[in-house]
């Protein structure tokens, strides 16, 4: 299995009619008036890189899934809810094979027009990342590849499918990319250039072991976002996502490991 593909597994088993107004389930929300979900981040261990063909094919896969841990940050009536839900999912033949900590916010309802100026403020006056990448890849995110990652994770988040709702609730100016998307295009970016572009001994590859990541800012359907990475040791990396002006959105640190033996 590629890293980042166990995002499409094991999605929340809720029926429509028990979604809240804006499509997201229930099942990790702290309640009223905590009703604003993002995704802010997490951390994920692969253990032994299982490869699609030969590992899941006739395989049973299972998936635990708890709340870890609930903190409450922020001043009185600016509160926000973090929740972390850890998952682990096991094969038949390994235990534990991904472990994933996953952590969302959740926040009060605010005014549109409050949300609309916090975000033009941050996107005038973005965060700017602290090197230059060693390598990079640009590309537009676009309605229907939002679509299609919403379908395949089993959310209908209306933040990430509502161009309307986004404006007009939200105070966010377009679709918002997923923030478990935004994970999976810099794995596959970080494998993609351990697999071809770093000259790999033949048929052979350093594989990602391990990463640690925070959503920072928001990034948008049809605007262009780059993808970057930069080598700190033999098997560190730090990766991050930067948005159309060159704000930091995503920042992430990654740890490889030599390829296993056949």
């Amino acid at each position: 299995m590629e890293p980042g593909y166990h995002l499409v597994y094991f999605p929340p088993p809720t029926s429509l009619s028990s979604l809240f107004p804006d499509n997201t389930d229930p099942l990790h929300s702290p309640g009223p008036p905590f009703i604003r979900r993002m995704w802010a981040g997490g951390d994920v261990t692969f253990n032994g890189g299982i490869k699609l063909s030969s590992g899941l094919n006739n395989r049973s896969l299972s998936c635990q899934e708890e709340i870890t841990d609930v903190e409450v940050k922020g001043t009185e009536g600016e509160e926000k809810v973090f929740v972390t839900i850890r998952r682990v999912i096991d094969c038949e033949f390994q235990k534990s094979v991904i472990i994933e900590n996953r952590r969302l916010v959740f926040m009060r309802d605010r005014p549109t027009a409050a949300v609309r100026f916090t975000v033009l403020k941050d996107r005038r006056d973005p965060v700017r990342p602290l090197y230059k990448a060693d390598f990079f890849h640009t590309l537009k995110p676009s309605a229907a590849l939002l679509f299609r990652f919403s379908a395949l994770t089993f959310n209908a988040h209306r933040i990430h499918l509502d161009p309307a709702y986004c404006r007009d609730v939200e105070g966010h100016p377009n679709l918002l990319v997923h923030g478990p998307l935004s994970l999976l295009l810099m794995l596959q970016f970080l494998q993609m250039h351990l697999t071809h572009g770093g000259k790999p001994r033949p048929g052979k590859s350093d594989v990602i072991s391990h990463i640690n990541y925070r959503c920072l800012a928001p990034l948008y359907a049809e605007e262009e976002l780059k993808i970057c990475i930069r080598k700190k040791d033999t098997y560190a990396w730090e990766t991050w996502i930067e948005g159309p002006k060159g704000g930091l959105t995503v920042r992430g640190t990654v740890r490889t490991v030599p390829p296993p033996e056949e």
